[in-house]
């Protein structure tokens, strides 16, 4: 257990007053993030688990003279499982619509349909209180989408990407003629989708061209934070082996058990953008930290891919150094795409 394993962040309590330090950044989902209209129909999506954060959200929503409907499902029982058919319709039918649920729902029919009807949206998967209040919530998300933006440019022209890690992580993938995926945190026009409080850009790599070592220290999926880095090793575009300690064996089981090979598939290579997220505090402050990295295992479709999986994890690393073509881009969070 490394030294900076204790969080030293104060984290807010749910309570019964908490709605009113929540407003604040339900206000800025809403006003920065989604630039929401008067009359526009915003959707959100949660479940039992989240239905205060959904509230407060519609909330925010009616502060900008918006409607807001609330649809709330059982928790999916994984991130990427697909959602019940009543909430892909209703989606289809926003102008806006907010993911706040236990399970991430970014990579399914619901997120892709909707936004082919021309939403704009973001996902919130495992959001908690907490998250509206304080931490990567606070960042100023148009200056992570001109940071974004000018990272992607260079990406869009890239041949192959090399992610790595003092720590061991080594991985190599094709990308050429991939889209890059720009979820900074605004998502103001149609089409437009972010995965808030996180702020990253991603690419999805050829299927059959991730070869490598991942070295996760910082949350492994679902499983969650880490006691020990796990060693996760790629070839020929799938997980091949985890390894060390009992949340290794864990991650394995999760995706054995779906008996489908394409859970095993490398799907995604992100970098975070948010220099104000907070690490080991939560899901989505990790994924979009400014230095952390992640890489996602399973469904790739949603993101540029060709791969349907049965659910998309990700596993996340500190202190990333990303190339492109051979040249360092990205690191440990300082950019450099000027030379």
């Amino acid at each position: 257990m490394g030294p900076d394993w204790h969080t030293p962040y104060f984290h807010h309590t749910p309570g019964t007053t908490s709605f009113i330090e929540m407003m604040r950044g339900a206000t800025k989902v809403m006003r920065q993030c989604a630039a929401v209209k008067p009359g526009e129909k915003v959707v959100i999506a949660t479940d039992p688990n989240k239905i205060r954060i959904a509230e407060v959200l519609a909330a925010a929503a009616v502060g900008e003279g918006a409607v807001p409907i609330i649809v709330m499902i059982l928790p999916t029982g994984a991130h990427g499982v697909q959602p019940p058919s009543p909430l892909v319709a209703a989606l289809k039918e926003s102008n806006v619509y907010i993911l706040a649920t236990t399970y991430n729902l970014q990579h399914t029919e619901a997120r892709i349909q909707a936004l082919a009807a021309g939403s704009r949206g973001t996902t919130m998967p495992q959001v908690t209180e907490d998250l509206l209040i304080t931490g990567g919530i606070l960042a100023d998300y148009e200056e992570c989408d001109r940071v974004g933006r000018r990272i992607g440019r260079l990406l869009e022209k890239t041949e192959s990407v090399r992610i790595r890690t003092d720590r061991g992580t080594d991985v190599r993938g094709q990308v050429k003629g991939r889209r890059v995926v720009y979820e900074t945190g605004l998502f103001r026009e149609p089409g437009q989708y972010a995965a808030l409080p996180d702020s990253e850009i991603n690419i999805s790599p050829i299927e059959g061209t991730a070869e490598g070592t991942i070295v996760v220290d910082v949350r492994l999926g679902p499983v969650g934070v880490l006691e020990e880095p796990v060693t996760v090793q790629l070839e020929d575009g799938e997980v091949r082996s985890v390894h060390a300690g009992r949340q290794a064996q864990a991650f394995w089981d999760l995706l054995e058990v779906w008996k489908d090979r394409t859970a095993f598939n490398v799907a995604e290579f992100a970098m975070g953008l948010n220099p104000s997220a907070r690490l080991y505090a939560s899901f989505l402050e990790d994924e979009g930290r400014l230095g952390n990295g992640h890489i996602g295992i399973g469904s790739s479709y949603a993101i540029g891919g060709r791969v349907k999986a049965p659910l998309h994890v990700d596993v996340i690393f500190k202190d990333a150094v990303i190339e492109f073509d051979g040249r360092v881009v990205y690191d440990r969070g300082h950019i450099d795409v000027d030379h």
